[in-house]
């Protein structure tokens, strides 16, 4: 990928960005995390309330941070791939993740999660203990399920027999696990492995997430396993096995595993490089359908809009939640109707954002949509 054609990507991108966040209403997570004063995204998303005037206030920090792990890995990229192109191309693949677009949209802890970890990776293959350490703790405060990061991490530097690093590793997975225990671990036998098949093909895209466990698979058996590998391969391995016992929470799993997609670049160059150019066609064919799949999935994120009002309103698109409190808020404010009791308890506070309180009145008000 050529370099000015990458700026151009980026340009584009950001836009595409600032459109979503500006035409995508609050949805019911987020109206949730913006009421609830006993977490940390409740103060990061009121930091800006009221400074635009539009979905800014609550969101402009999560794309400050989409952007910033835009660029964080492009760096690392440039430590795997000496070619700037292939770098760039890597980037372009990142940028246009499901998961990574919708991170930087709207408010989650994730984007944070993956800064931190991309700056950990940086500051390791920069050997700046300090900064690694000061990432760790604040992975440590911030993630409930940071055990997950921890225990990748221990066992990369068991194996590279870092006494220091190994030690604060397994200090700092004792007290993820003994005081914030945001992992949960119990429940019946469930076998939900297959939905979270599921849940990750989203955030990556089906084809990406094929070659993502292709890449994990052959670096284990061939290539030099970094520490990249032990955190993208450990947290996927540990989802795996507690979804065959309940139900996986992948947010605390996907930022962990996202971050490998360099990964994925970088074995496809590998494999790529070592065949004469007669055998290299299937490779860039499948190339070409991941670069088609990333697009497609791009695109329909972006003019998600026009297809939610074409389709029924009662189907299962995904941004029916958004939407529907939007158009009752609206209804309301047409009738003149300044209270509203919702059927259901989830989105009384996207009502409330948009002014509308629930009625001291019991009875329902019918709203014609």
């Amino acid at each position: 990928m050529k370099k000015s054609h990458f700026y151009i990507f980026i340009f584009l991108y950001i836009l595409s960005l600032l459109y979503l966040i500006l035409t995508l209403p609050i949805g019911p997570n987020e109206a949730k995390i913006f009421f609830i004063k006993n977490e940390i995204l409740h103060h990061i998303s009121n930091l800006f309330y009221g400074f635009f005037k539009n979905n800014l206030d609550f969101r402009v920090i999560f794309l400050i941070f989409g952007i910033l792990n835009i660029y964080l890995f492009f760096l690392i990229s440039k430590i795997y791939l000496i070619d700037s192109s292939k770098s760039y191309f890597a980037t372009f693949v990142f940028a246009l993740l499901p998961g990574i677009i919708t991170s930087s949209v709207i408010i989650n802890l994730d984007v944070f999660i993956i800064t931190l970890v991309l700056i950990f990776i940086l500051a390791h293959y920069k050997r700046l203990k300090v900064l690694e350490i000061l990432t760790m703790i604040i992975l440590l405060l911030i993630h409930k399920a940071s055990a997950i990061f921890f225990i990748s991490v221990s066992i990369y530097f068991a194996f590279k027999r870092d006494k220091i690093m190994f030690t604060l590793s397994i200090l700092f997975t004792a007290t993820s696990i003994i005081y914030f225990n945001g992992l949960d671990i119990g429940g019946k036998p469930k076998g939900t492995f297959l939905a979270l098949f599921g849940l990750y093909s989203a955030i990556f895209s089906p084809i990406i997430f094929i070659t993502f466990f292709y890449s994990l698979y052959r670096i284990w058996l061939r290539d030099k396993k970094d520490i990249l590998w032990y955190i993208s391969s450990t947290a996927f391995i540990i989802s795996i096995f507690l979804s065959l016992r309940q139900k996986v929470i992948i947010t605390d799993f996907a930022p962990y595993v996202i971050v490998a997609t360099i990964l994925i670049v970088s074995t496809y160059y590998k494999t790529l490089n070592v065949r004469l150019p007669q055998f290299q066609k299937n490779y860039k064919i499948v190339c070409k359908s991941v670069i088609a799949s990333l697009i497609i999935s791009y695109l329909i994120i972006l003019f998600h809009k026009p297809l939610f009002f074409i389709l029924d309103k009662k189907s299962k698109h995904f941004a029916y939640p958004f939407y529907k409190p939007y158009q009752i808020a609206q209804n309301l404010y047409r009738k003149g109707q300044k209270c509203y009791t919702p059927k259901h308890r989830k989105i009384k506070y996207q009502l409330k954002y948009y002014g509308i309180n629930e009625c001291k009145n019991p009875i329902v008000p019918k709203i014609h949509n």
